[in-house]
């Protein structure tokens, strides 16, 4: 995890919720919103798709490997035109995370990998 800056992760809830909604005793929901929308990646997403190994990475780290999963399994249904989408939107995400959750290595390595499939398929 060495690519990915620490100190500066802003995605740790430490309260008691672990950013979930919950029911007060007049059925109002609190709390924060469960994030619905998976493309927009912010590491808010639900884990259910992710393995054990990699539930506990930081949201970005998470975030980067469901579009690359998302990508894995475009292709395999052989609809390229969605998983280029994906690799560019990937492609964004690192440009824009770069120097904030990513280090310089990291970001390089992901964006050059992605580029290099995106040329690919």
């Amino acid at each position: 995890m060495g690519w990915i800056k620490h100190d500066l992760r802003k995605d740790r809830d430490d309260d008691d919720d672990h950013g979930k909604r919950t029911v007060d005793e007049k059925g109002k929901k609190k709390g924060r919103d469960k994030d619905d929308d998976e493309d927009d990646d912010n590491g808010d997403d639900d884990d259910s798709d992710l393995d054990e190994k990699n539930r506990g990475l930081p949201g970005v780290a998470k975030s980067i490997i469901k579009k690359l999963t998302k990508v894995r399994q475009e292709c395999l249904r052989e609809k390229f035109g969605i998983a280029r989408e994906k690799l560019r939107a990937l492609i964004k995400q690192v440009s824009a995370q770069r120097g904030k959750h990513l280090t310089d290595e990291a970001y390089y390595l992901i964006r050059f990998n992605a580029e290099f499939l995106l040329e690919k398929i």
